[in-house]
């Protein structure tokens, strides 16, 4: 279980370790000031996998670290000749692609920061101020859009992790992306949200929904072969 304390001790630590104000880790690529200060006085929700990711850049940390700290694990430093290079994929670090955005036959590969500014781009339209109603058809399109980018991202990594079974590491990030109900989209975006989850152990499914999740599954670990 996340202890939001623990977590607050072990990111001031750090931060004073480097000797970087608040300010200083916002303006290293991490949470804003505000959003530091309450993690460390423990005065916020779980933070999610974009906050989670700025620390890791910000702190020095590998990706993953501030992750498995909130879980209760220790975050591991960045060697120091490597603490300025960009940070690999948390899971698939052999195919860590050169960049941001890299197409493949059966999809996309982003890196996590391209990712996490995709999210941040995505929420911020969410905070557009009353349109017409053609600008808010086309604002929703192309928050849709970001979506399933992102989701089909999440969707690789968890395939991954649950050929690896290494699931634990990336769940305890998208804990709160898992646990939310499939409310919007077409219906392949809500089929692909409840294949997430069931990747993850989060969707009770029918007989026929199991058979062709499993299929699914099958086609993508082949597909990985294929590109190797």
């Amino acid at each position: 279980m996340a202890d939001i304390l623990r977590f607050g001790r072990i990111v001031q630590a750090r931060r004073q370790e480097l000797g970087m104000s608040q300010a200083d880790v916002r303006d290293a690529g991490g949470p804003s000031d505000l959003t530091v200060r309450k993690l460390e006085r423990g005065h916020t929700a779980r933070p999610d996998f974009v906050t989670l990711g700025k620390l890791d850049r910000a702190l020095k940390w590998t990706a993953g670290s501030a992750g498995r700290a909130l879980q209760g694990g220790e975050p591991t430093p960045l060697p120091s000749d490597a603490s300025e290079q960009p940070q690999a994929m948390p899971v698939d670090t052999r195919r860590r692609p050169a960049q941001p955005v890299t197409a493949i036959d059966h999809g996309v590969i982003l890196r996590t920061d391209a990712l996490a500014d995709l999210t941040r781009k995505g929420r911020a339209l969410d905070e557009l101020p009353a349109l017409t109603t053609d600008l808010t058809s086309s604002v929703a399109e192309l928050r849709h859009a970001i979506d399933r980018i992102t989701r089909a991202w999440i969707i690789r990594q968890t395939e991954i992790a649950r050929r690896d079974d290494t699931l634990s590491d990336l769940i305890l990030v998208l804990d709160d992306h898992l646990r939310s109900p499939p409310t919007a989209g077409t219906q392949a975006d809500i089929d692909d949200l409840r294949y997430l989850r069931w990747l993850a152990g989060y969707e009770t499914t029918t007989d026929e929904d199991q058979q062709r999740y499993e299929r699914r599954f099958a086609k993508a670990l082949e597909s990985e072969r294929g590109d190797r």
